[in-house]
């Protein structure tokens, strides 16, 4: 997938937004995003006192641009280590988003 932005929210929710695939879900149901945040994580630099606990989002346009923002923010560029880890959330997502129930189409009231 390219042209796509994931933002893992530090309250709970990640999300993505491409052409192909838009949803939002909580992030505690993910198994991919503990991975993937520890992979984005681990390239920190080293005079960066951020705490891995701490961000208010971690936010990734396309894969060669994350931005872990926090108190102490950090971007990570180019890294194709990153890009396994990165296309694994992407179909968590798909197959969270294929199990969303539809939604109830509503109904307009006859006068």
């Amino acid at each position: 997938m390219e042209n796509f932005t994931i933002h893992i929210f530090g309250y709970g929710e990640t999300q993505i937004n491409s052409k192909d695939l838009s949803v939002k879900v909580a992030t505690d149901t993910l198994t991919t995003v503990t991975p993937l945040l520890t992979g984005v994580f681990a390239k920190k630099p080293a005079d960066n006192p951020t705490l891995v606990t701490e961000f208010h989002a971690v936010n990734f346009f396309g894969y060669n641009d994350v931005r872990w923002t926090s108190k102490d923010s950090f971007n990570v560029k180019n890294d194709a280590g990153l890009k396994p880890l990165v296309d694994a959330l992407i179909l968590e997502l798909q197959t969270a988003k294929d199990n969303q129930p539809a939604p109830t189409p509503k109904v307009e009231k006859t006068k």
